[in-house]
């Protein structure tokens, strides 16, 4: 008897299992010829890359030591505040600070030291034959306070001189050093003053601050590549390399609670004005001291003291640590390399070491 063609299929159909097996199989061959052909393309495509690197050849690498720059570069140290006369006493302040002429004159000697390597190791990169140092007063503790009067070591007159001598005996330490040594120093400031108030006519010359210029330059004068400045007035303008520095005590900016930040700013815009249609007087930034904490900022820059914290800081709540400021100045590019010389007591919380 003649069976149909479905009757056929569905006589010898296979089963359900067998019919997903070989559907699997048949996935399973798709799947594998697809991996095939994606590793073949890339196997193609790393024979070329190896082609390729094949026909780069490496480049010859040769070391080449680094020169000297063959522009002139100015370094520059700022002396502020260095209240030299000023006795504190480490007791009355828990220990944190001391100071005496004796401290005064080892801290200028271990700035000077700083100083110099320093400048060793930026020759290395830089050419840097020039030293400007910058002084912008309160060179000594002067008597303008009946404490002061009181505390100091000795009357204001010893005071000056042997700051003079000091300050003199630093700019002949560095001048070895260098091809030329330049030093300009205000000596308008409040530390210094003859007067009970704040003098404007004539506050350069009856201050303190005026003798101890004059015996710095007389103590350097045979020194045949130093060069003292001395601006008996308020304020003045030191060119160096691309900077045109506006120098002046600080005492003319006035706040209170802190740094006067507001101060600086408007003291930059004053200055600003009351130089405008006077070329050879504008300005690139204020140098100034008197605050005791440095700060380098766009327009204007503070110095440290050589001081440090005294009795009545630490009454109020305050501390600075003895320091001093110096950087560089590029005749094209101005200045860089601004950085603080801390001269004090290691600034470590020494309680620490104890536990």
């Amino acid at each position: 008897m003649t069976k149909s063609l479905d009757q056929f299929k569905s006589a010898h159909a296979p089963d359900q299992e067998v019919e997903y097996l070989r559907a699997r199989v048949a996935e399973l061959e798709r799947i594998r010829h697809s991996e095939r052909e994606a590793t073949g393309e890339a196997r193609e495509i790393i024979f070329a890359l190896s082609q390729a690197v094949e026909k780069a050849k490496p480049v010859a690498m040769q070391y080449k030591p680094q020169k000297t720059s063959s522009t002139p570069i100015t370094q520059v140290l700022h002396l502020t505040d260095l209240h030299y006369g000023e006795v504190i006493a480490k007791d009355e302040i828990e220990g944190i600070n001391e100071f005496s002429p004796e401290v005064a004159v080892s801290r200028l000697q271990l700035l000077c030291d700083k100083v110099l390597d320093k400048v060793k190791t930026q020759r290395a990169g830089y050419n840097v034959p020039h030293l400007h140092i910058l002084g912008t007063a309160d060179y000594i503790s002067g008597d303008i306070h009946h404490e002061l009067q009181v505390t100091n070591a000795f009357p204001c007159p010893q005071q000056a001189v042997e700051c003079g001598y000091a300050i003199g005996a630093l700019v002949a330490t560095l001048a070895p050093h260098y091809s030329t040594v330049t030093v300009d120093m205000i000596t308008l400031d409040n530390h210094g003053r003859l007067t009970q108030k704040n003098q404007a006519a004539q506050g350069g010359l009856n201050n303190w601050g005026y003798v101890v210029a004059q015996v710095v330059q007389q103590h350097v004068r045979n020194i045949s590549n130093v060069k003292t400045n001395i601006h008996a007035r308020a304020s003045a303008i030191v060119p160096i390399g691309a900077e045109r520095y506006l120098l002046f005590h600080g005492h003319q900016i006035k706040g209170w609670a802190g740094l006067p930040y507001y101060g600086f700013d408007r003291r930059v815009a004053l200055e600003a004005v009351k130089r405008m249609g006077f070329p050879e007087l504008h300005f690139t930034k204020l140098v100034c001291g008197h605050f005791h904490v440095s700060v380098d900022s766009d327009h204007w820059m503070i110095g440290g003291s050589l001081s440090g914290t005294n009795a009545f800081d630490h009454a109020s709540g305050r501390h600075s640590q003895a320091h001093q400021t110096s950087w560089f100045v590029h005749p094209e590019h101005g200045q860089f390399d601004f950085t603080r010389w801390w001269l004090g007591p290691n600034r470590e919380i020494s309680y620490r070491k104890d536990q």
